[in-house]
């Protein structure tokens, strides 16, 4: 951190002991070495046996051409989830939770959002005749970034309504924002690193992740509109991945499984990076498991929102600069 003044490192290093002491505090008094030690070797498992036999590419990817995706999605994430939750509530000798049925029908509803969410692809197909292909390609790739909205931010709202109205807010969304400028700081420390990686070759091979010249004055709009209209809907994905991860499946969870709700997610959420490289899904992991307890922690969400968008913000206009700027020069 040299391009920092001793005095901002100073907040930093305070900073950064904040989120650190709120971490240890929910281990001290969650940790169990037995449900720690499966749930680790859990998940290595998983991801020794997708990345080994390429079973996201072998089986589950295919289900998108035969119409199965929804419900091979949800025998996946179902099978994970619980996988995960079952022994280590048993482990933990934690058997009211494994009696509750509350804890099967709300969290079978909420894999099956995610489920629906990932799994419907029909849209793909979509050739809508009073478009351009230019034009239709644009409105698919918006679908493909706006279909969280109908199939988890609107059945949690409903959610929250009619069932979970103690809640605060809609599942971290909330006006709580306890440690929202140590999370600000925390970011504004990772950007310099996610602008010096930028300049990578794998990085310029994935970013940005809309490639707006291929989309040249669609709908007669100028660049600059369409582009925002794509990331506005790309950035709001991020949220709603946020949403139902830290939001519904901890915060969502706890007057359930207090803090039992965090591992189980943290292995469920390693599962929808079966598709993308192993780095990224062990760094998942890890991702998962501090945002998990910080959420907990906290009862809000604004810190993984604020970390997904900003970095991911971060990667496309570094990507767009680099197109415009860098690779035509």
């Amino acid at each position: 951190m040299d391009y920092l003044t001793k005095s901002q490192n100073q907040n930093v290093k305070y900073s950064l002991s904040l989120l650190w002491g709120e971490i240890k505090d929910f281990i001290k008094h969650d940790f169990n070495i037995l449900a720690y030690a499966y749930t680790l070797t859990f998940t290595v498992i998983i991801l020794f046996l997708n990345y080994k036999f390429d079973f996201y590419s072998k089986v589950m990817r295919p289900t998108y051409n035969n119409g199965n995706s929804i419900w091979a999605f949800f025998v996946l994430y179902s099978v994970v989830y619980f996988a995960a939750a079952i022994p280590n509530f048993a482990l933990r000798k934690e058997y009211a939770l494994l009696k509750n049925p509350k804890f099967y029908i709300k969290s079978l509803f909420l894999i099956f959002l995610y489920a629906l969410c990932v799994g419907w692809f029909s849209y793909r197909n979509w050739e809508i005749p009073s478009l351009s292909s230019r034009e239709n390609a644009f409105v698919i790739r918006l679908i493909s970034n706006a279909k969280s909205i109908i199939f988890i931010t609107l059945p949690l709202i409903v959610l929250k309504i009619f069932y979970d109205k103690k809640v605060e807010g809609l599942y971290g969304l909330s006006k709580n924002s306890k440690h929202i400028k140590v999370y600000l700081l925390a970011l504004a420390v990772i950007v310099p690193f996610v602008i010096a990686a930028s300049f990578s070759a794998d990085f310029q091979s994935a970013y940005p992740q809309f490639q707006a010249w291929r989309y040249q004055a669609v709908f007669k709009l100028p660049t600059a509109i369409y582009t925002a209209i794509f990331e506005f809907a790309y950035l709001g994905d991020f949220i709603n991945t946020e949403l139902f991860f830290r939001g519904a499946m901890i915060v969502g969870m706890m007057a359930i499984l207090g803090k039992r709700a965090v591992l189980p997610m943290v292995v469920f959420y390693v599962s929808i990076h079966f598709g993308k490289p192993l780095g990224e899904a062990v760094s998942s992991m890890f991702g998962g498991y501090i945002l998990g307890v910080l959420a907990y922690q906290t009862r809000h969400i604004w810190g993984g929102v604020l970390a997904h968008i900003g970095i991911a913000f971060t990667m496309e206009i570094m990507g767009l600069l680099q197109y415009y700027f860098l690779s035509k020069g």
